[in-house]
């Protein structure tokens, strides 16, 4: 019947600084979500996190929608949704900014539930073992880092950082006289690997003009700076509420600044763990090997979070399903 093959389909829609991703599920009968389509956007009209344009963002959101909508065969306007402004998990969590709720609705979509951007991708991310031995999950997003605590198999705390990776691009831009896309290829492409004290980097100057060689070293350092300063924010604000060495996890990494080359290593030393790992979502349920990149966690997250409240509507919630419950 039409009408039951629709309550078994879900929506994640993860609206990020950087990009747009909507995934569409369908909810096999053991309860897990079967990924069917899933579209990513540019992020447009959204400048340091401040939504500046909601008619460019309510186009980036109907066009990541429509693409998921176009691969899965399914035409849906719900959807479970998160944002890296949302970073509480007292309080009511809504939209509370008039911009983005216009851009949604001009986009025909309507958020079933707010979830916080880094307890989706810990839904993604971490195993039932990780909730329960005491985990910090660092969600390193293009202008937010998300930081999560879990233990006893619930989230007990949850921060945003107003920094990311989309500040190594800028860095790199303004301190090497090039453009922002050079500035995020250069990131991708070096990270914190240290380079040979003779290599250099050929790049164009802003407008794509006069080729010209810079240091690798010099560039790694810039990389190195900002990425050292988000990992001690993190540890100082942690280390406010938490005996670190008694959360057993360690710290898991994802997010898109979790694929820069060497980031574990220097995590490792700057957070004083020796546990530390970068997170994907698991491989089940997901038809496509590039789909578990970390960027994608959050966005997949959702649809997660949203199969398992479909199946659990008549019965207790549990796990951090209960805590969000609370206040909702």
């Amino acid at each position: 019947m039409p009408g039951l093959a629709r309550r078994h389909i879900v929506g994640g829609l993860d609206i990020g600084t950087t990009k747009v991703v909507s995934v569409i599920a369908e909810v096999s009968p053991n309860g897990y979500p079967v990924i069917k389509g899933l579209g990513e956007c540019p992020t447009l009209g959204v400048r340091k996190g401040v939504v500046v344009d909601k008619a460019s963002l309510g186009k980036s959101i109907a066009h990541a929608v429509g693409l998921s909508q176009a691969m899965a065969g399914e035409t849906i306007s719900e959807f479970y949704g998160s944002f890296p402004v949302v970073s509480q998990l007292t309080g009511t969590l809504q939209i509370t900014d008039e911009q983005l709720s216009e851009s949604i609705a001009m986009a025909g979509v309507k958020i079933l539930q707010v979830i916080p951007s880094v307890i989706a991708s810990g839904e993604a991310v971490l195993t039932d073992t990780h909730k329960k031995i005491g985990t910090v999950l660092m969600d390193l997003g293009g202008a937010v880092t998300g930081l999560a605590v879990f233990d006893q198999g619930v989230p007990v705390y949850t921060h945003s950082l107003p920094i990311g990776s989309e500040h190594i691009t800028s860095d790199l831009a303004v301190c090497l006289r090039t453009s922002i896309s050079e500035g995020d290829r250069i990131k991708r492409s070096l990270g914190l690997i240290e380079p040979d004290p003779a290599s250099t980097l050929e790049i164009s100057g802003v407008g794509g003009h006069e080729r010209r060689k810079v240091p690798a070293g010099a560039a790694r350092d810039i990389i190195k700076s900002r990425i050292q300063e988000i990992f001690e924010l993190a540890h100082q604000e942690l280390s406010q509420h938490f005996r670190l060495a008694s959360l057993t996890g360690g710290f898991i990494l994802t997010g898109g600044g979790s694929l820069l080359k060497g980031v574990l290593d220097l995590a490792i030393s700057q957070m004083n763990c020796c546990k530390v790992a970068v997170g994907s979502p698991a491989k089940v349920g997901i038809p496509r090997e590039e789909w578990t990149s970390p960027v994608y966690a959050s966005a997949i997250g959702l649809v997660l979070y949203g199969a398992k409240r479909s199946t659990r509507r008549s019965g207790r919630l549990s796990g951090w399903r209960e805590v969000l419950d609370r206040f909702m």
